[in-house]
Parts: C-alpha cells; structure tokens; sequence
C-alpha cells in the first residue's frame, strides 16, 4: 500500500497544474474572493505554500507506514483541500481553478487510503481523526499566513513581493 504515498504526490502536482498553469486563474479567484487580502495573494506565497505540501506529501513517501499518522495526514489534508475548493465553487458561483482535480483525484484517493487502512486495521477511528486534524492544521497554514500577513500591511509593512533588481 505505501503506493498511495507516492499517488498523493502525483495528484498534488496535477492539481497545482490545474491552479496556476492549466487552466489556472487560482490566485484570481483568491483575489476576487478577498479583495482586502489581494496584495498578499503572490507568487512567493503561492511558492511557499505549495513547496510546503509537496515537502509533505515527500516526507509521507520516506516515511510511508513507519509513522501512518503522519502519512496519513496528507489523505487528511488532501480531503479537506478538495472541500475547500468545492466552498470557493459555492462563492464564486462557478469554477474555482483546483476543484476539478479535487473532487476526481484529492477525494477519491483520500478515502480509498482511509478505506483500505481502516480494513486492515492499522488504522483506528482515533487515527482518522488525529489526519484530519493534522490535514485541517496543513490548511490553516495559508490563511495563517494571509491573516497574519494582512495585520503586518495593515500596519505600513510591504507584503512578501518578488525580489526586483533596479
């Protein structure tokens, strides 16, 4: 089963593609969404924030069963990132860049991970709940950022912008 590891990665990619390359539009959508926060919304952080799960869902590779928690986490945070595409879909009252790979690659690989790890019983109920709880809190990160970053602007400080040579 340590496939399923290696398939969050895959799906991760995919799904960026389809945010910023193909079709795109992603961080459009953010700024139409949060227009107070549109200066934040950036390439760096775009960056930042998709290094950081594509480093998790690597580290889930290295570390695959030996800490199924943590692995898991990322079907955890996959999940819950499809809903939070599915809500942007709801706002906008249309297509929301993310949410068709989603709902086609994010949630059905996610449950399929839980599924089978439930029946094999090396995953329990408090398991789940612990990876939804870690993938909520992988979540949080980008609007951690974008709050904490909209206090700093609000405050006469430049948001993270890209390095520009004079």
């Amino acid at each position: 089963m340590e496939w399923i590891f290696t398939a969050f990665l895959g799906a991760s990619i995919i799904h960026m593609v389809e945010e910023y390359f193909y079709p795109g539009g992603f961080m459009d959508v953010m700024k139409r969404l949060s227009p107070k926060l549109a200066p934040l919304v950036n390439t760096p952080m775009a960056i930042i924030i998709n290094g950081l799960q594509l480093f998790l869902c690597i580290a889930a590779i290295v570390i695959g069963q030996k800490a199924l928690t943590f692995s898991m986490s990322i079907a955890g945070l996959l999940f819950i990132n499809s809903w939070m595409h599915i809500m942007g879909c709801t706002r906008t009252k249309g297509y929301a860049p993310g949410a068709i790979t989603g709902v086609l690659l994010y949630m059905p690989l996610s449950v399929y991970a839980y599924y089978v790890f439930i029946h094999s019983g090396q995953v329990t109920l408090t398991d789940v709940i612990a990876t939804g709880v870690l993938g909520l809190l992988y979540q949080a990160i980008p609007i951690s950022y974008l709050a904490v970053a909209s206090i700093i602007n609000e405050h006469g400080q430049k948001p993270l912008q890209p390095h520009q040579s004079h």
